[in-house]
């Protein structure tokens, strides 16, 4: 993945069980972890997380697995 800036605009789209949990603008992060540390209620399983950076211009999908 691409470096992310804390500078840059983030838009994040988080998916669990085939539907969107959350759908976020950010700014000030510089990590995937960022992004799930800022989103509360994430349950425990698959999430896919798709970023778009528009500072930059990337964009970046990944699939992880959320523990307890």
């Amino acid at each position: 993945m691409p470096a992310i800036l804390s500078s840059d605009l983030i838009f994040a789209t988080i998916m669990q069980r085939g539907r969107v949990v959350a759908d976020l603008t950010l700014q000030g992060i510089t990590s995937l972890t960022d992004v799930l540390t800022s989103t509360p209620g994430l349950s425990r399983g698959l999430a896919r997380i798709s970023l778009r950076n528009s500072s930059q211009g990337w964009s970046h999908t990944s699939t992880v697995m959320l523990g307890a």
